[in-house]
């Protein structure tokens, strides 16, 4: 079990998810309290709760992009595999080219309504602009994950990941030309939306992560279809899991509510 928890991805997934619940919580609270803003609560209490959420999300947000180019690296390196459908290259070839969108076509091996950046891949692969890229066709079929699955969710990983390092940047322009962080609707609603995307852009990641990585349960080792088990007492661990994470849920909700419910500084 140690060698299993210690493998190659260990380090490069734990960082990224960590960074990644430190952005959901920062950007959720910092949406919540922009709401607030919007339908009309100019209170020292909303204000500063907002900015603390924002300050934490935008602090990490950079971080979690180099994080995310580092795990990147690491699939290219030990899951080749997982790399090329994350990337739709069905292809080997060196010099690769970045796909940013796109509809893969696993029958016709093509890449439909993308925009390609050339050699951009190998290069963020591999620091090297003519590294070669092992393409999907290189492995069996049954060895493939769903490509379309997992191309897709990556891109809306990154996709979201890029916006809200804009939302970043936005907000150190504003900080610098010392501008309020809650005057200017259209970047309230920025802020409203930031929570939900993060949320979308973390299962995005668990779903590049968990399928691409299929036909394995362990990686080279064991697949899902050997996992299977008819074992006893599976439903009994499974009732009590749900239960503990809905008393989990249950008192978050008792101390939100009863933290919202203490009295507020007056800023009158």
């Amino acid at each position: 079990p140690i060698a299993a928890m210690l493998n190659p991805a260990t380090w490069a997934q734990t960082i990224h998810m960590i960074l990644a619940a430190y952005m959901v919580s920062g950007f959720l609270v910092a949406s919540f309290y922009a709401w607030l803003r919007l339908r009309g609560d100019d209170s020292q209490y909303v204000r500063r709760a907002a900015v603390l959420g924002l300050v934490l999300g935008c602090m990490v947000t950079p971080l979690q992009i180099w994080s995310g180019d580092y795990a990147a690296k690491v699939v290219a390196r030990t899951q080749p595999i997982k790399f090329a459908a994350m990337e739709a290259t069905f292809e080997t070839q060196a010099g690769a080219p970045l796909h940013i969108g796109g509809i893969p076509d696993e029958e016709a091996g093509e890449v439909y309504y993308s925009i390609e950046i050339p050699r951009a891949l190998s290069f963020l692969a591999f620091s090297d602009f003519d590294a070669t890229i092992q393409g999907l066709n290189e492995f069996a079929e049954e060895n493939r994950p769903p490509v379309a699955v997992v191309h897709i969710a990556f891109q809306i990983m990154v996709g979201i990941g890029t916006l809200l390092l804009l939302l970043a940047v936005w907000t150190l322009a504003r900080r610098l030309m010392r501008k309020s962080l809650s005057d200017f609707r259209p970047y309230l609603w920025a802020i409203v939306i930031s929570g939900p995307a993060t949320v979308l852009a973390m299962e995005a990641g668990w779903v590049v992560t968990e399928v691409g990585r299929q036909p394995w349960i362990v990686y080279g080792y064991m697949r899902t279809s050997e996992a299977v088990t008819g074992a006893s007492g599976l439903w009994t661990v499974f009732a009590l899991t749900i239960f503990m994470y809905a008393v989990l849920g249950a008192g978050l909700v008792f101390a939100l509510r009863y933290l919202a419910g203490l009295p507020r500084e007056n800023d009158a």
